[in-house]
């Protein structure tokens, strides 16, 4: 039991409180793969508990046999070939209940908080990603072979990489959108910033991410113009940044050319940036692109009543606090 508590212990990098049916001794081995570790555990039924002192994440594959993890309130049964999501850092419970079991868990490095909501829950229900993933995991646990430092660093990118896509096929499109979207915002002033390299750093094609956009009736192109415009428009309206040029404004949310900004802004806003800076800005916000998501600082004021009692909506520049 003792030897089985420190295999099971590997899932949390100590020995817990375990019990395990006679029978079939236990074995594991540990694959380092940089920051990214990989245990792979054999053994009887079995069941092991943590307090939740020891931080980590781990991606567990059952490979033989069935698995029970219950944390956050849930409970998720798992049999072979299915994923789960486990938090070392809360207090657990597994139990192993195949007369035989064989489990992969990958130590993942850092934490996922995006997929807070996916601990204790099965993964992996579409067979393309969860294949792959499980089969390369298969693959390393399995190769005995030594591998060099740098090939480590690549392999446990390469596995970070993997799981990230079983993750983000478990939260779905309608969770993988926003965080999209906060990627790019927090990414505005980088003129770099281009549908091909957004998918990328989200593992998913570039067809698929512009899908994704077209769900909401937006394009990727004009929705990050949009977010970029509108961000100059709240600076060009802010009086703490006057003392920049329109064009360093326009640069400092990834517009190189300022006849290109100066262009697009007019578009947008019926104006010019330097005319809307003076003040001079007529109608401009009926002019809003069609992709623009309106800033927190725009609000809703009632214009001058005319023929009937409609109100009309109207932006004026609000100063960013």
């Amino acid at each position: 039991m003792e030897a089985w508590a420190q295999a099971l212990g590997g899932l949390y990098e100590r020995p817990g409180d375990a019990r395990t049916d006679q029978g079939e001794q236990p074995g594991g081995t540990v694959r380092e793969l940089g920051s990214v570790r990989l245990f792979a555990v054999r053994g009887p039924a079995a069941e092991v508990r943590g307090d939740g002192r020891v931080a980590g994440w781990h991606l567990v594959l059952v490979q033989d046999g069935e698995l029970e993890l219950e944390q956050a309130g849930r409970i998720a049964r798992i049999e072979a070939g299915g994923f789960v999501l486990l938090d070392s850092g809360r207090p657990f419970r597994i139990r192993l209940a195949g007369a035989s079991n064989t489990v992969l868990a990958t130590r993942l490095a850092g934490r996922p908080q995006p997929h807070d909501g996916l601990v204790a829950r099965e993964l992996g229900r579409r067979p393309g990603p969860a294949q792959l993933v499980a089969g390369f995991l298969a693959g390393l646990a399995a190769d005995t072979a030594p591998y060099r430092p740098g090939d480590e660093l690549r392999l446990g990118a390469v596995v970070s990489d993997l799981v990230a896509l079983l993750l983000d096929e478990g939260l779905g499109d309608s969770a993988l959108l926003p965080r999209i979207q906060a990627y790019i915002v927090q990414r505005l002033g980088e003129e770099g910033l281009t549908p091909d390299r957004v998918a990328a750093a989200h593992h998913i094609s570039t067809r698929y991410l512009h899908r994704l956009f077209q769900r909401q009736g937006l394009t990727v192109a004009s929705w990050i113009k949009g977010q970029r415009l509108e961000r100059c428009r709240r600076d060009l309206a802010d009086p703490g940044l006057r003392h920049l040029p329109v064009h360093v404004v326009a640069a400092r949310w990834g517009f190189a050319q300022a006849a290109d900004f100066s262009r697009a802004f007019r578009a947008a806003y019926g104006t010019t940036p330097t005319r809307f800076r003076a003040g001079v800005s007529g109608v401009w916000g009926r002019h809003l692109p069609r992709n623009c998501a309106r800033s927190a600082n725009d609000v809703r004021v009632p214009a001058q009543q005319t023929h009937g009692h409609d109100e009309v909506r109207r932006i004026v520049p609000v100063s960013a606090h």
